[in-house]
Formats: structure tokens, sequence, C-alpha cells
């Protein structure tokens, strides 16, 4: 869809007033609507939404309807974040491992391996690795 606007709206395909009605009505009042889309469709789905933003209650189940979809996005969005976090975790626990074997003289375990391991496993065998080394040098 090219960039739609008052000028060019009644120019365009179907498809791309629907477009136009579905992405942008909420910035218009029902008259100005009615101007750029002529069209017996488009006047009864505006009329659909006046009676629909009109009645109370309706309105307020929309409104929740809206809040519970941002409150899933922000969930979703939290999640990645957090995802995001722990996955820097684990990489840092993964790097510090392989490294400290390989001062130890050890072959160092794989990246997959390692990722096979939890969280607790892996900080487990950090802890190992670094006394094992503190004790190494200071023994």
């Amino acid at each position: 869809m090219y960039n739609l606007d008052e000028e060019t709206i009644s120019a365009a395909t179907a498809i791309e007033q629907w477009a136009f009605f579905f992405l942008r009505a909420d910035r218009y009042e029902a008259a100005r609507l009615r101007e750029l889309l002529r069209g017996a469709d488009y006047h009864r789905a505006i009329a659909v939404v006046e009676t629909i933003a009109s009645k109370t209650e309706d309105r307020r189940m929309y409104d929740q309807r809206e809040k519970a979809q941002r409150d899933h996005q922000w969930a979703l969005d939290s999640a990645r974040e957090e995802g995001r976090e722990q996955g820097l975790e684990l990489g840092a626990h993964v790097g510090k491992i392989q490294l400290l074997q390989q001062l130890l003289g050890e072959t160092p375990l794989s990246t997959a391996s390692l990722l096979e391991r939890s969280t607790d496993q892996l900080s487990k065998l950090l802890g190992d690795l670094q006394q094992r080394l503190w004790s190494r040098e200071n023994g």
C-alpha cells in the first residue's frame, strides 16, 4: 500500500480503502470518514463502529480487550528481554568454563555439550574450576 492520505484515498483500490479504514479510522470523525470513503459498505462499517463506540458496555469490553492485548505484548517483550539476559549470562558461564579448562591444561568441553547442562550445573562446574585454579596457584 502506497502512502494513502485524504487526497489519494478516493483513487485507491477497494482493498487499499479498507486497509485505510482499518488502520486509520480511529484518527477521523465519522462524518469525515464518510466523505473520504464513499460507498454503502464503508458507511455501514462506520455506523457499526459508531454504535460500538456509543455503547458503554461494548466500549468497556473493547477497552479491556485492548488492555489485554497490550499486557500480552508487554509480557512477550519482557520474556524476550529476560531470555536475552539469561542467554548472555549462560554464554558468559560457558566462556569462563572453557577458559578455565584451557588454563588448567584440559581440553575445553564443547559449547554444545555445556549448553545441554542446567544453569546450576554450569555454576557448580565454574566454581569447581575456579577453586582448582586457585588451589594450583596457591598450593
